[in-house]
């Protein structure tokens, strides 16, 4: 009686208190996202938030200078507008990514720092390049007009399509690739509609990748 009794409460505990290997499947799926949400340095949100500051930042430029005959260039408040924009998403990528990487340390963090290097090496050319043409004597639309406004979307571009291909990251591979390309084409629209045509095309792109890393984490 005893060996039935036993018999019977082991089928029990394996028919209703047994774990599903389809939970257990799916409990570390869900794991498995939390967990890459968590550590995750350019969330969708982040990247709206370029996107705005992208639109507002060269928007503002775009409008001290629309109409500008001859072109002298962006009004002070205008530079405010787009360098307090740039500081600001400096800061909240910073936050975002010294909260994902909280604990982490390693050959990752030394890479991620090196990348960091890079490009702030390659903005500051960009800029002391621009010092360079002013000190040539080149004119207005290109010191202050085309080659500020395309010239760090080319060189940081570009950096950032050589890292993202080495790491064989083909998403920011086509951003950055789209990203050379607009400020490639917004060249020819002179010195005030090369403003307009990033603030736009910029955010687009920003807002394009924002949903296509939405719909990955979906998957």
């Amino acid at each position: 009686m005893n060996e039935t009794g036993d018999s019977n409460e082991a089928a029990t505990a394996d028919n209703g208190g047994g774990f599903d290997p389809r939970e257990a499947a799916t409990l570390l799926e869900q794991t498995r996202r939390q967990a890459r949400r968590q550590f995750e340095v350019n969330p969708p949100l982040l990247t709206l938030i370029r996107a705005a500051v992208i639109l507002v930042g060269y928007g503002a430029v775009w409008w001290s200078v629309r109409g500008q005959n001859p072109y002298t260039g962006p009004s002070p408040a205008a530079l405010a507008a787009i360098y307090g924009a740039v500081i600001f998403v400096i800061v909240v990528s910073a936050v975002v990514f010294q909260r994902a990487t909280a604990g982490v340390s390693g050959q990752s963090r030394r890479q991620r720092g090196a990348y960091g290097a890079a490009f702030g090496a390659a903005w500051i050319a960009v800029s002391v390049f621009q010092g360079a043409l002013a000190y040539d004597g080149a004119s207005h639309a290109i010191v202050y007009g085309v080659f500020p406004a395309a010239g760090q979307l080319l060189v940081i571009g570009s950096a950032a399509a050589a890292m993202a291909a080495a790491r064989e990251d083909w998403p920011t591979l086509g951003v950055a690739i789209a990203v050379v390309a607009l400020g490639t084409g917004s060249a020819f629209a002179g010195p005030a509609g090369v403003w307009g045509i990033i603030a736009v095309g910029g955010c687009v792109i920003a807002i394009g990748y924002a949903a296509f890393q939405a719909w990955l984490r979906r998957g």
